[in-house]
Order: structure tokens, then C-alpha cells, then sequence
């Protein structure tokens, strides 16, 4: 059996997970985590850097490889992480160490302040690599031993981000977002008709993916793009086998020359989200007329795509908005989705409301008021 330690956004770390390993058999989640059998761990190390909703990954083990990690003669650095049951950790972590010494092993653990290990912590603990990030785990019934087989590099996300020309009047799409959409898409060659800075392509670049394409109306984001994909190719010696970007209304998309010329089996984009709004500026009149200018460019976007005949998958983000404690959604690219496109599912039937009645996921960051509602979808024949 294979763990996944799930994000915050539990929800999507779930969907990003069944999509990348579709044959699956579902042992158990939960808010915390995901048990899958019938996967092997060489499978899982292949595809698990994809992965960006997922904090770290274990495998079930004997308890005699603990026990032989005990005997030895060195002092025993050890740690512990609760999942299911929420006792007191401190008293945990204080009474597994009397028990080691009762048995005269000299040991300390690791944990700061009494909480569960961060991702920064192993990491620098080097705890993965040294194969000794144990997790004792156990619920009412059953007891586990685990050990992690793999934990996420927190550290080379910001790095990519740090390094693009940037925009800073634009929404920034997280690279980690990206990643969970194009997993999403189930990818093999991807279009971006609102390209931006270019993280999607970026993130699909670093997914095994060397062909890559692009349009923006924009001039200047074409142009910064442009630059950010191929400076990141070649400072990570990645060779494309093949890219085009062109100046694109992605109204009329019917019009592209990538559409017509490429094997494209794969739109993931997100549109401008709307002016940047503080608690100081928004209003629902706001909000109101952020919808109103981006509806048009939606309902001919998808007109058109059902004009061409397209028939791959598509995913997209849409703004939502945070108003008073209330979340207002986009109820209106609702109805122009529901007239060109099928809302493809995102889980299995026994993975009851995980996703909203759209059926949607969201993605909601601290503090701030305009957030993300993304979608699989196709358009309909």
C-alpha cells in the first residue's frame, strides 16, 4: 500500500493524485491523507515529482526494519507524525523516549515544539535519503509503520517563480496550480491561448512534455512568455522538439494557425481574472462589472471551439470572489458552460461532494478576495 500526505486543499490534492495514477484501488482518505493499493513504488517515484498537492509519500513496512534501526549502536534520532488519532503528541514524543531509555537506547527526537514534522524539516534533516523517516500510524483498529519514499521540493517552485519577467499588474498562476491542472488535462500536448508569463508550458516543460504552444492578445505578454519558456529550456539544457507562439484574440480561437497546423489534445489556460481588488475597493458593482467584460470573451471562446469541432479536454480556471464572508460565484459562465461543454467528473463515484455543484474545485489562498474555480471540461457534439 502506497500514502499520500495530502495538501491543505485536500480536494484537489485527491483529484491530481486519481489522475496520474488512474489504476488504482482506494484503501482509505480523508482531510489528511489517501491510502492506495495496487500501485508499486517504483511507479509512484516515476510520476510522483508531478505532483504538487501531495506533501509527501510513504509505503507500508515490517516493523522488524524499525526494530533493526533500534539496535543500532549509535544514538537513535527519531520523530513523530499523528494523522488519524489526535492525541497529545507531547506526551507521545515524551513517553516513546522514557520507553527507549528504559530499554538503553539513548535517543532524542526531532519534532519542534511538540508538532508534526514540517516538509522544510525533513528536508534538511535529510531524512528521506538516510531512509528514516518512520510514521507510526493507527487508528482505532489497526496500527501502521510507514516510511517516507518521497517528500516535495518546497524549495524549487519559488525558485521558478523568482525567475520569470513578470508583470506584476497580472495574476500570478501559481507553478504548483499548473501542475494539478495539466495532470488534470491527462496532457500529451498542451495549448495555452492565454499565456501570460507561460508558467502552464513552464510546468508541462518539467512534466516530460518538449513541445509546447502558445497565444496571447497581448503583445507583451507573447513576448515575455516567449522569453521565460526558452531561457528556462536552456538554462535546464531541456532541447523542445517543437514550440510556435503567435498574437492571438482568444475569442477567435477558430483562427488559430497552432489549432489547425499542431496535434493539440490539450487546452489548459487561465484567463485574466480581473482587476486586482482590496478590502478597501470591492464591491458587488465591482464584481458585477469584472463579470461583465469577461463574459464575452468566454461565450465566444467556447462558440467557437464548438464551431471547430473540438473534441479534447479542456481546463480551465474562473474567478470567484470573497464579499463579506460570502463567496459570490460566476453564475454566469455557468450558463455558457452548460451550452457548449460537458463538466467532465473528477472522481469516481464512491468519492461522494468533493467537488462543488458545479462540479468544480477551488483554489483559496490567505488574504486574498479574488480566488479560483477550475474545471474540467469538453465541448459538446
Amino acid at each position: 500500500m502506497i500514502w499520500f500526505a495530502l495538501w491543505r486543499e485536500y480536494k484537489l490534492s485527491i483529484a491530481e493524485i486519481l489522475a496520474v495514477f488512474p489504476e488504482w484501488k482506494t484503501v482509505y482518505f480523508s482531510k489528511d491523507i489517501l491510502i492506495l493499493d495496487s500501485l508499486s513504488k517504483d511507479e509512484v517515484l516515476k510520476k510522483a515529482s508531478s505532483l504538487w498537492w501531495t506533501i509527501k509519500i510513504m509505503e507500508i513496512i515490517s516493523s522488524e526494519i524499525v526494530q533493526d534501526a533500534l539496535n543500532t549502536e549509535w544514538k537513535f534520532k527519531y520523530w513523530i507524525s499523528i494523522f488519524w488519532d489526535k492525541k497529545n503528541l507531547k506526551e507521545i514524543l515524551n513517553t516513546t523516549k522514557k520507553i527507549l531509555k528504559e530499554n538503553d537506547i539513548s535517543s532524542r527526537f526531532i519534532n519542534k515544539d511538540f508538532k508534526n514534522l514540517s516538509s522544510a524539516q525533513i528536508i534538511w534533516e535529510k531524512l528521506v535519503q538516510s531512509s528514516t523517516d518512520y510514521n507510526y500510524i493507527f487508528d482505532f483498529e489497526t496500527k501502521y509503520i510507514w516510511k517516507t519514499i518521497w517528500i516535495q521540493d518546497i524549495y524549487s517552485y519559488s525558485k521558478r517563480d523568482f525567475n520569470k519577467d513578470r508583470d506584476m499588474q497580472t495574476g500570478m498562476l501559481p507553478p504548483k496550480l499548473c501542475q494539478m491542472m495539466i495532470n488534470l488535462s491527462w496532457w500529451k500536448t498542451i495549448y495555452d491561448p492565454f499565456v501570460w508569463l507561460g508558467t502552464i508550458l513552464i510546468e508541462s516543460i518539467l512534466m516530460w512534455n518538449k513541445k509546447v504552444y502558445w497565444s496571447d492578445l497581448n503583445e507583451k505578454m507573447v513576448e515575455n512568455s516567449q522569453n521565460n519558456i526558452l531561457n528556462f529550456s536552456k538554462t535546464n539544457n531541456i532541447v523542445l522538439d517543437d514550440y510556435e507562439f503567435i498574437k492571438l484574440n482568444a475569442k477567435f480561437i477558430n483562427e488559430s494557425t497552432i489549432l489547425q497546423d499542431k496535434e493539440i489534445d490539450s487546452i489548459v489556460s487561465e484567463w485574466y481574472l480581473g482587476e486586482i481588488m482590496t478590502q478597501k475597493n470591492i464591491s458587488l458593482e465591482r464584481i458585477e462589472k469584472q463579470k461583465e467584460s469577461l463574459l464575452s470573451i468566454y461565450d465566444k471562446f467556447f462558440l467557437n471551439l464548438k464551431n471547430i469541432d473540438y473534441k479534447w479536454n479542456i481546463v480551465i480556471c474562473f474567478p470567484f470572489w470573497e464579499l463579506n464572508s460570502k463567496y459570490i460565484y460566476f453564475e454566469e459562465v455557468y450558463k455558457i458552460i452548460n451550452e457548449f461543454c460537458n463538466v467532465e467528473k473528477l472522481f469516481p463515484d464512491d468519492f461522494e461532494n468533493l467537488t462543488t455543484k458545479a462540479g468544480s474545485l477551488l483554489y483559496k489562498r490567505e488574504k486574498q478576495l479574488v480566488w479560483r474555480e477550475i474545471f474540467k471540461l469538453k465541448i459538446k457534439t
